[in-house]
């Protein structure tokens, strides 16, 4: 790999971190990577979400609509970076230390494991209303979802297999507040009524979660069959209609999706090659070039 000769220990100082991090907290490893495809989607993979503000500054894009409260992991990045800059000072770059961190969260929780590229340069720029821009909110429709992906150079393929981070294939780990779904339980498409789709002994478990006027902050699993483990236990609930957003549900009812769904429901050995194979093509989007980027010292701030 890239750190082969320049710092040899670097993944597995990252697998490491991870490994302690997830002992303490499962369902960490869903935050990695939710804050890895937030990262991809603004100015490609360069760490440019890990950036605080600046005194004086705009907001950065982990301040952002989209972002705030609902992105984790910061502290298990700077952990990894403090370990590296401890053995091989300036040598590291806190985007492949997230990149690796990703790979390792989806393996921890039961996943597949792949090779990550790496010898990324970290961006200077973080702004939160290009975040707020670009990142697809969880009630897109699958047509406009596949735009969102193609502008990234990703295919309908990758939306089943990859959208997960915000909706679908990696919620097969993650959580989401109630705001995010509490549409589909009382006022689907302005109806005033909940979305017919809805597996009924599902509604009626969520809306005693998340009642009408209640608190925004609570969460539900995202796949309530298996929450810290990484299977294809998620697309088996979508064939019963139990997906709870809106754009996870609309992939089986979408013909250019639906037939993947049923594939990686029947396939969980399909699904993880799938997956791995899709987070190399997402880990190669917008890379800085020489002069670009930089290798931050600290993964907070630019040097």
């Amino acid at each position: 790999g890239f750190y082969d000769q320049s710092c040899p220990s670097a993944e597995s100082v990252v697998r490491r971190t991870m490994v302690d991090s997830f002992r303490r907290n499962p369902l960490l490893a869903a935050g990695i990577l939710r804050l890895f495809f937030h990262d991809c989607f603004v100015r490609g993979c360069d760490g440019s979400v890990l950036l605080d503000r600046k005194p004086g500054g705009p907001i950065p894009e982990k301040e952002s609509d989209v972002n705030n409260n609902s992105i984790t992991g910061f502290r298990v990045i700077d952990d990894a970076k403090k370990r590296l800059e401890r053995m091989c000072p300036g040598v590291v770059s806190c985007s492949d230390i997230l990149a690796l961190a990703a790979r390792d969260a989806v393996w921890i929780s039961g996943g597949p494991r792949w090779s990550v590229p790496t010898g990324r340069l970290d961006g200077r720029v973080s702004l939160a209303t290009e975040a707020d821009n670009e990142i697809p909110p969880p009630d897109l429709r699958i047509r406009d979802l596949r735009k969102a992906f193609l502008a990234k150079g990703l295919n309908t393929h990758d939306v089943v297999t990859l959208s997960g981070y915000s909706f679908t294939g990696a919620h097969t780990i993650g959580r989401a507040h109630c705001p995010a779904f509490e549409d589909r339980l009382y006022n689907f498409s302005a109806t005033n009524a909940p979305d017919p789709t809805l597996n009924l002994s599902l509604l009626d478990s969520l809306q005693k979660i998340c009642p009408r006027v209640g608190n925004t902050t609570f969460t539900v699993s995202l796949d309530r069959q298996t929450q810290v483990l990484f299977d294809n236990s998620y697309y088996v609930q979508l064939l019963a209609s139990n997906g709870l957003l809106q754009t996870d549900q609309q992939l089986l009812f979408d013909a250019s999706t639906a037939g993947l769904v049923r594939a990686y429901a029947a396939d969980s050995s399909m699904f993880f090659r799938a997956f791995a194979k899709a987070m190399i093509k997402l880990s190669r989007v917008g890379l800085k070039a020489p002069g670009e980027g930089e290798i931050r010292k600290h993964c907070r701030r630019v040097n």
